[in-house]
């Protein structure tokens, strides 16, 4: 299984409790013999582990299970607010951030505006602010704190969590773990941003092994790919950037540099700045009645409100941003073949139609035969969803990283 992992002889006793820990979180409540099983631990081990997290009152009997033929075993599950995790997403228009306990519930969620990316170090001064402030809720000190994760938009470099390039906020090579370590007294984790949303819409306690694609098409667009539980992330660390494939040969430029990316001609941002244009062309008449003649208030939702009351010119912008975010999933799907593709993100929140208009887009350019079993659907998880995503992505990298404070 992935979630219990081996260590060198000098650290197998915290290995041990790692995994045990590890165990009662994802499977929990269970018996002490389940727990042996699983971790490939002995009986007496797993006793003297247990022994230790009840007095630290960090794990909790929950009464007796079903007997196989003796005495029934106790079932054990770990007290949620043991400790906790903070989750941020750090969107190009808000900044959201969750505080999450050990079953995932969460107990506290902040946001603001995420205004001025610049320069850069004052900013991740503020998402120190937000992230302390959100950790002064929970009324626990630093050492129940597990981490902080951060979802970033951009390529990040897994080993560093250093931000090499992001489109949206227009950094290159920022430190942003190491300046957030240096201010905060719990481990800190960077993942990009759409693969934290796909770890959280891929999330299933039911269900195991399946494939899922996750796009994120707001202010641009991203994806991530969940292979079971696990992250893909790439040999390099740039998986899932859907959002950079050249769709319109020689189109307009995009903020990564090249020309006709998708991002470019089908995001939020894009859907906007064609609205624009047409209005200063004179077109597009709801479009400025909406805007009150102010182009610079443009954005993707007005547009899709111009649409609704009838802009024939809002419609045709719209109408293509579903034919190329169609032709998109088609090559991600020729090349994937998910059993599930998760549609998320700003522009999924303007009405059924929009969703139904890529599903067709997709069905139209993917090879016939190609996903017969796939399902396409709108992401579940909220407007926080990114943020706990980001604390998902710790609770699968930070256990390797520092011993537990028990």
């Amino acid at each position: 299984m992935p979630y219990y992992h081996k260590m060198a002889k000098p650290q197998i006793a915290q290995t041990n409790k790692y995994n045990v820990f590890r165990c009662l979180v994802r499977e929990g409540p269970i018996n002490r013999a389940a727990i042996a099983r699983l971790t490939d631990l002995s009986i007496p081990s797993v006793m003297a582990i247990i022994n230790n997290f009840l007095k630290k009152r960090v794990v909790r009997s929950v009464g007796k299970g079903e007997s196989s033929g003796g005495k029934p075993p106790e079932m054990l599950e770990i007290v949620p607010d043991c400790f906790f995790y903070i989750g941020v997403d750090v969107g190009r228009t808000t900044i959201r951030v969750v505080a999450n306990n050990m079953k995932s519930e969460q107990i506290a969620h902040i946001n603001e505006p995420t205004g001025v990316p610049f320069p850069e170090k004052r900013f991740v001064g503020r998402l120190c602010g937000l992230i302390t402030g959100i950790a002064r809720q929970l009324n626990a000190g630093a050492d129940r704190i597990l981490g902080a994760g951060i979802a970033m938009p951009g390529l990040i470099e897994k080993e560093t969590g250093k931000v090499l390039f992001s489109p949206d906020f227009g950094w290159s090579d920022v430190p942003l773990k190491e300046w957030l370590q240096e201010l905060l007294p719990f481990p800190v984790f960077v993942e990009n941003a759409n693969r934290a949303l796909a770890l959280n819409e891929a999330y299933s306690p039911d269900e195991e092994n399946h494939t899922s694609f996750t796009v994120n098409l707001g202010y641009g667009i991203g994806a991530g790919l969940v292979i079971g539980e696990e992250l893909y992330i790439g040999a390099s660390g740039t998986s899932g950037e859907i959002g950079h494939i050249t769709v319109v040969k020689n189109g307009p430029v995009c903020q990564c540099g090249n020309r006709g990316c998708l991002e470019a001609v089908a995001s939020g941002e894009a859907i906007a700045r064609q609205a624009r244009e047409l209005v200063r062309q004179g077109g597009a008449a709801k479009i400025a009645a909406l805007c009150g003649g102010n182009g610079h208030g443009i954005d993707a939702r007005l547009v899709f409100q111009a649409a609704a009351g009838g802009d024939e010119g809002a419609a045709r912008i719209i109408d293509r941003a579903a034919e190329y975010i169609g032709i998109g999933l088609a090559m991600a799907v020729n090349v994937l073949d998910p059993d599930r593709v998760v549609l998320c993100g700003g522009l999924m929140k303007n009405g059924g139609d929009f969703f139904e208009k890529i599903c067709a887009a997709l069905q139209k350019h993917k090879m016939r035969q190609s996903s017969r079993q796939m399902v396409v659907t709108a992401g579940k998880g909220g407007e926080y969803s990114t943020a706990n995503g980001a604390c998902r992505v710790l609770g699968s990298n930070l256990w390797w990283e520092r011993a537990l404070p028990i």
